[in-house]
């Protein structure tokens, strides 16, 4: 007699086949999960001081200067200056026009611009100069912060 009964594929074809299905769906999710989580920042940086926009995406170098402008016409570079030499300067010329800024690459941030008469008043601004400072380093130094605002 002949068996009519076909040929029934063995059941441990059908795991072999769910086994390899479910590799495969566990390779896809396992690189969509590695490039999603690759995190792309965004580089442009602008920093908005007193109404006017900075670009500091391609800066490279940023300086500070303090120059002070006697009465006469002359100016003085200020910057690192002790309270002795800036006591010094006043009581020979004063009141100095002070100015503190940032140099970045060719544009410059004038921070502040003031009649100065006294040694507390000039170490006031410097303070807040060097706080400004800090806050741009700190900024530029964060790759997720693309706005400040001083």
């Amino acid at each position: 007699m002949i068996n009519t009964n076909a040929v029934k594929p063995k059941s441990g074809f059908s795991v072999v086949k769910f086994l390899r299905t479910s590799l495969v769906a566990v390779l896809i999710l396992a690189l969509a999960g590695c490039f999603s989580s690759t995190k792309v920042y965004q580089t442009d940086k602008t920093i908005t001081y007193k109404s006017t926009l900075y670009n500091m995406a391609n800066v490279q170098k940023i300086d500070a200067r303090i120059m002070g402008e006697l009465p006469n016409g002359d100016e003085k570079n200020m910057k690192g200056m002790d309270k002795k030499a800036v006591e010094a300067l006043l009581k020979e010329d004063s009141p100095i026009t002070v100015t503190t800024a940032f140099k970045m690459d060719s544009q410059e941030m004038v921070y502040e611009r003031r009649s100065v008469k006294k040694y507390s008043e000039f170490s006031k601004m410097v303070k807040n100069f060097e706080s400004a400072g800090k806050k741009i380093s700190k900024f530029m130094a964060n790759k997720k912060q693309t706005q400040l605002k001083l």
